[in-house]
């Protein structure tokens, strides 16, 4: 393995560490965070799902889940229902409110890729994506053991 590799581990940790930042303060003025705003783009692409469907889809564990949802409820963002087939579930649901700002979210989101790959060519940019994906491929591998 080349001496440079492990350096990937800092790469993506700081990289990460560095976009939270980012993300928490340009959506402080939604009271949202790094760890509540992924909740509301996911139920903008799919509507009613589940509490434990969205903790798998964003690889988060359920109490975090809960506790994100929980905020999310209280600021007006979303609400759930009983889901009618399993009288222990929620179903998940956009408020008008969330509907709202999730224009503005994409728009903060997309303009930090901007930022982070300006000087990257376009090849780059869908290369590093391409790979990014193989990467948490086989890192969800690991998790689902």
């Amino acid at each position: 393995m080349s001496k440079e590799r492990p350096s990937l581990i800092k790469f993506t940790n700081t990289l990460y560490r560095i976009t939270q930042a980012y993300t928490d303060e340009a959506l402080k003025k939604y009271e949202l965070s790094n760890g509540t705003y992924p909740f509301l783009m996911k139920l903008n692409e799919k509507e009613g799902i589940s509490q434990n469907q969205i903790s798998k889809e964003l690889s988060v564990d359920k109490a975090m889940s809960a506790r994100s949802i929980s905020r999310l409820i209280e600021l007006g963002y979303i609400t759930k229902e009983h889901d009618e087939l399993d009288s222990r579930a929620y179903k998940l649901y956009l408020t008008d409110k969330a509907r709202a700002i999730i224009p503005d979210i994409r728009g903060i989101i997309y303009n930090w890729i901007d930022f982070i790959t300006e000087d990257f060519e376009e090849d780059e940019k869908d290369q590093i994506v391409k790979l990014a994906e193989k990467a948490l491929n086989n890192a969800k591998r690991f998790r689902e053991k």
